[in-house]
């Protein structure tokens, strides 16, 4: 099961692909080159509680993070998201995880939540049904060696791309993104930030990766933007029970 719909994915079926574009800042398919320019180009837009209870009244955001985790900018983020009081989700590569067994602990520790994101980040709609088993069933036990009472539950698919092969393979929930940082296209702290704060909106799923500087350095300004707007941090868990408890109407 999909539980968060992705602003720019490829689902996949066959050998047909088809994109599914839908730009956040005019609400219009196929724009998103010509939006993702004025993103580049705009030089601005305009302690913790129980998130459950309280996002009633408050815009709830979900952080989350792909790629990881990186010996030296993890960290880094971790220690943003502790001084900030924020949880946040972390989707994982498996073949990281036996050389970053202090990080995975500390995330856990510190109560984000972790996911998976594959073995080897590869595009799973080019494997058939047993490597896609493989990926994840590697994954879930490098893991056990450092959480041996942890259980996955969520699967984010490389490049956001997904199959009726992968429905089949896994019992893992699919989580995509509504917002894109394009932290991995604009690897500059400036436009990371404008590119979140343009698109934000109360309910949305933002997808970094804690593998380079630039979204280290845009992340402490889009916490504090955020939370001068009111919004709420919760993990993917919390976004789908509120999702669940209090759908949109």
């Amino acid at each position: 099961m999909v539980i968060v719909s992705a602003c720019c994915i490829e689902r996949v079926n066959g050998n047909e692909a088809q994109e599914y574009i839908v730009c956040l800042l005019c609400g219009f398919d196929h724009c998103l080159d010509r939006c993702q320019s004025f993103v580049r180009n705009s030089s601005a837009c305009l302690q913790k509680t129980d998130p459950v209870t309280n996002l009633l009244h408050e815009p709830a955001v979900a952080l989350t993070f792909d790629d990881g985790p990186n010996f030296r900018y993890t960290p880094q983020v971790l220690d943003i998201l502790y001084e900030q009081q924020v949880p946040a989700t972390f989707f994982l590569v498996g073949q990281k995880l036996s050389r970053n067994g202090p990080l995975i602990k500390e995330m856990v520790s510190s109560g984000h939540e972790i996911g998976s994101h594959t073995f080897s980040h590869t595009d799973l709609t080019t494997l058939n049904i047993q490597q896609i088993q493989q990926e994840i069933h590697k994954t879930e036990k490098e893991l056990k060696k450092i959480l041996p009472n942890y259980t996955l539950q969520y699967l984010r698919p490389p490049y956001g791309r997904y199959n009726e092969n992968l429905e089949q393979a896994t019992d893992l929930d699919l989580v995509l993104w509504t917002v894109d940082s394009w932290d991995w296209g604009n690897p500059d702290a400036d436009k990371i930030y404008n590119t979140v704060m343009c698109a934000i909106k109360g309910g949305d799923t933002i997808v970094f990766h804690d593998d380079n500087p630039e979204t280290v350095k845009a992340l402490k300004r889009i916490i504090a933007e955020l939370k001068a707007r009111d919004f709420q941090f919760v993990t993917v868990s919390q976004m789908y029970e509120l999702e669940q408890d209090h759908p949109m109407q």
